[in-house]
């Protein structure tokens, strides 16, 4: 079964989080199966997962009850993506709003592939611009990289302010 992940899953450190929570409640899925084999009793409260945790296993299973089988699945489907699915890192001059990072993702998601995971840092010495860098390529859309490249130009032009 192909999953798709869910807007709210950005960047790897995201499939990472949601990949750690799946292997604690395996755990304790694992724990809670024997003890109420042995002692008729669960193995205490499940851990809390977030709600795009519980969004994934349900789409995961299709709403049947969940098992430790259908659990593994998912998490090494999850561990299958984060090594297959294609990466972008998205470099700003300045720290990139919760919004902005939203449209970025859908753009990514729309345009290149589903499940193309986003990371986003800043880096003010861009001064405005953006990098961006996909597999190997670079693109470097940044006003350092013009100013830079019209270096002989400058002095013209700021005599001419």
């Amino acid at each position: 079964m192909k999953l798709k992940l869910p807007d709210t899953v950005c960047s790897p450190e995201d499939l990472k989080a949601i990949v750690l929570e799946l292997r604690q409640g395996a755990q304790w899925l694992s724990q809670s199966t024997i003890k109420l084999q042995v002692t008729r009793q669960t193995a205490g409260e499940a851990p809390a997962m977030s709600p795009t945790t519980m969004l994934l296993m349900q789409a995961w299973t299709g709403g049947k009850p969940l098992d430790q089988q259908a659990l593994n699945g998912l998490i090494t489907e999850l561990e299958s993506l984060a090594a297959t699915a294609p990466r972008m890192t998205i470099t700003l001059a300045a720290v990139a709003s919760r919004s902005l990072k939203k449209q970025l993702v859908a753009w990514c998601r729309e345009k290149i592939n589903p499940n193309t995971l986003i990371e986003t840092r800043f880096d003010a010495t861009l001064l405005g611009g953006m990098v961006v860098q996909f597999g190997s390529h670079i693109y470097d859309w940044s006003f350092r990289r013009q100013i830079l490249a019209a270096r002989e130009r400058f002095p013209e032009v700021l005599r001419n302010v």
